[in-house]
């Protein structure tokens, strides 16, 4: 569906709609938190009856968006939202069981989102894959329908933007990137805010966990490959919270030589799975043979096992990348 046609259907759905769902994916990161944020903002200004359903703890670095506050834990609402909208999420599942649930109950459910693998599973569906950043499809629908944007939903946009691009460093950022950014600072964007709380305020629990997990990089197939982890007992003996490994896997990608990154964090019933690669590699084509998803150079999944089986597994799906 062309853009300009998705943000007419869109406004008249929210015109006619009084009380709108939106709704925050499981580990809820800077372009979820961010877009959302946005949307926020501009039902809030239509004057509509928002309910922000959030299904998981908010990372303390991004605590400065003020809309976190109005999140309602998805286990304590039964209710079928005669408007759902969704940001940021590929697949249903990504909502978490109990979101899912509510999601499904939706009379009326939209979808934007900017990965690939998006399963386009709602009533109303915009996906562009050539995004930077869920943040950039809503703010370009955003304009699509003549909203205002505020300071604040300019902020909540920028933080998509930043954090979803690696602070701008990633080869999905094109000329049009910096000049949406630019319009954001003419909308009146913090960046100051935003850089300070997201990238300038780490715990001493945090670097203690991150030293411990670079501390303990292996290297494969000629160093083009780093794998690290942190397990239950790092984050037990460093007090760190498990938000905290956000931007690990791109510190070990960073090393020179290192074409692929992969981070295994260790929870209480389940791996998740970070890869982040520079230039060659195709992430997404890793993480599938996990069940995960997302893009070229970032992608991520979840599995079940050991440390050390995951790894293994790991190691045997990549000897046909690099192996060769």
């Amino acid at each position: 569906m062309e853009q300009t046609q998705f943000a007419e259907i869109l406004r008249q759905k929210i015109d006619e709609t009084d009380r709108i769902a939106i709704l925050s994916h499981t580990s809820p990161d800077g372009d979820n938190l961010g877009s959302l944020h946005a949307l926020y903002g501009h039902l809030k200004n239509a004057g509509k009856d928002v309910v922000y359903l959030g299904n998981d703890t908010v990372p303390s670095n991004l605590q400065f968006l003020s809309s976190v506050e109005a999140r309602v834990p998805v286990d304590t609402v039964d209710e079928d939202f005669p408007l759902l909208i969704a940001l940021d999420s590929s697949d249903e599942d990504r909502f978490g069981k109990t979101a899912k649930a509510l999601f499904l109950r939706a009379t009326y459910c939209v979808n934007i989102d900017h990965h690939f693998s998006n399963t386009q599973y709602a009533d109303l569906n915009f996906v562009d894959a050539d995004a930077t950043s869920t943040g950039e499809v809503l703010f370009r629908i955003l304009e699509a329908m003549g909203a205002e944007i505020t300071p604040s939903m300019a902020t909540g946009l920028y933080t998509a933007f930043s954090t979803d691009t690696g602070s701008f460093q990633y080869d999905s950022v094109t000329g049009d990137t910096h000049r949406m950014v630019a319009k954001l600072y003419d909308y009146g964007c913090d960046h100051y805010t935003m850089v300070k709380n997201f990238y300038q305020s780490e715990s001493p629990n945090k670097l203690s966990l991150v030293t411990a997990v670079l501390s303990k990089i292996r290297y494969y197939f000629d160093g083009r490959v780093a794998v690290s982890d942190a397990s239950l007992e790092d984050f037990e003996r460093t007090g760190a919270k498990s938000d905290d490994t956000e931007g690990i896997v791109e510190k070990i990608r960073n090393v020179d030589g290192v074409e692929l990154a992969v981070f295994l964090k260790e929870k209480e019933d389940e791996i998740k799975l970070s890869f982040r690669s520079k230039s060659e590699t195709d992430c997404t084509k890793i993480a599938e043979a996990f069940g995960g998803g997302g893009h070229i150079r970032a992608s991520g999944a979840t599995t079940h096992g050991s440390l050390e089986a995951v790894e293994k597994k790991l190691l045997e799906v990549l000897d046909e990348t690099f192996g060769k």
